[in-house]
């Protein structure tokens, strides 16, 4: 790596790390040092410091006195309040976009819905989370609340860490696709009533397999317990790969 490609890296480590965390790249509960993410990373302690500094405000980390650091265990309290705060602004937002939808976003939305269709044969739950989330944002940018679309993710870490989880272990559903393009049929119905029933059905759809999941893996989860460091962690190893999560259609 050269001198620009290293510099850049480190401007750009929060959102390294913080996409790695998002992603589950990073396993909830690991325990790594300063000097870790240096070599793992290849940047200056500094700017390591300054982004871990950041992802613990952000309550994606946790900085343990004399430990070193930790990837913030999901926090189901957490996960309930996030699926709160979005089902109560996007109802707001879809009503609000009903009154102002044209050809140029449906347009947007059908492609995205393709899109979603071409990565449901991958089997890729990253690749349509991403897709999932950017097809919702249409609706608040269509709007003009693309802030309130930002502050939502970037508060809604424990929500979606469990929502990827739901999706690497069953697979991606058909059904969520149906169900956008159920919401854009209300949407252009004018029906507000079914669009709130359908929106709060697709974003409480994974609430009955969520306590399966903390079953499956404890250890991902907040607990009073303090996890000790593991030598079998290793930054730099995709920990939704390595646990063999499935990824299927």
């Amino acid at each position: 790596m050269d001198a620009a490609e290293r510099k850049n890296r480190e401007d750009t480590i929060y959102d390294i790390l913080r996409t790695d965390i998002l992603e589950l790249k990073l396993r909830p509960g690991m325990v790594f040092s300063i000097k870790d993410i240096m070599e793992v990373y290849d940047v200056g302690r500094t700017p390591v410091r300054d982004a871990l500094i950041s992802l613990s405000k952000d309550g994606l980390v946790t900085l343990l006195p004399q430990k070193g650091t930790m990837i913030s265990k999901i926090n189901y309290d957490k996960i309930r309040n996030e699926r709160f705060m979005r089902i109560s602004v996007e109802k707001q937002i879809m009503l609000e976009f009903m009154g102002v939808c044209d050809l140029k976003i449906l347009t947007e939305l059908e492609m995205s819905i393709d899109r979603q269709s071409s990565i449901l044969k991958s089997g890729d739950p990253r690749a349509f989370m991403a897709e999932d989330m950017y097809f919702h944002s249409i609706f608040y940018y269509g709007v003009k609340k693309g802030y309130c679309c930002q502050i939502l993710t970037d508060n809604s870490g424990h929500y979606n860490r469990m929502r990827l989880l739901v999706m690497s272990e069953n697979g991606i559903e058909r059904r969520i696709i149906d169900q956008h393009k159920e919401l854009i049929d209300a949407v252009l119905a004018k029906d507000s009533d079914r669009l709130c029933t359908i929106l709060n059905h697709h974003l409480n759809r994974i609430v009955s397999q969520e306590r399966r999941i903390i079953q499956n893996y404890p250890d991902l989860f907040d607990t009073e317990r303090q996890e000790a460091r593991r030598e079998t962690d290793e930054l730099g190893v995709d920990f939704l790969v390595e646990t063999k999560l499935k990824y299927h259609a």
